[in-house]
């Protein structure tokens, strides 16, 4: 297993190439709407899909069975902290995401951290789409971490 450096990982995780077999690999259909750097920083904006149906009951609440998202980033070099929000293709007036994502060095590589905040407002459905959408973000990024260290081992 390969290890990476800091620096080397913040260019990974913003590198184009990287992002799109990334996403392939998670089942995400991905479009770059916006990337642009300046003076240090990035803002990056990307319409993502998740490429799998929500669970019936809420596809009936949302009247949706796929959710689309555009995702908007900024980030600025050498700071390792990354803010984002998302806006939902559906019901996007109830439903609010937010966080961030930090680098971290830890013995032997990088540790990526997400924080994150999801808030549904539909009464009485509203826990349980929070519920669904913070398990498959959990799955996806399991699942991110095995492909970027089978992407270092392999690229670097």
């Amino acid at each position: 297993m390969k290890r990476i450096s800091l620096a080397d990982y913040e260019k990974l995780y913003f590198d184009e190439e990287f992002n799109v077999a990334l996403c392939k690999q998670v089942k995400l259909s991905r479009d770059l709407i916006k990337r642009e750097e300046k003076d240090g920083k990035l803002e990056r904006v990307v319409r993502v899909s998740p490429d799998r149906e929500i669970p019936k009951p809420v596809a009936k609440v949302i009247g949706s069975n796929r959710i689309e998202y555009t995702e908007y980033v900024q980030y600025e070099y050498g700071k390792h902290l990354a803010k984002w929000y998302t806006k939902s293709s559906v019901l996007s007036d109830k439903v609010e995401t937010h966080g961030e994502v930090r680098f971290a060095e830890v013995p032997g590589g990088v540790k990526r951290i997400l924080n994150g905040e999801i808030t549904v407002k539909i009464f009485g459905v509203g826990k349980i789409i929070e519920k669904f959408v913070a398990a498959d973000i959990e799955r996806g990024y399991e699942d991110a971490a095995k492909f970027t260290q089978q992407w270092i081992d392999k690229n670097s």
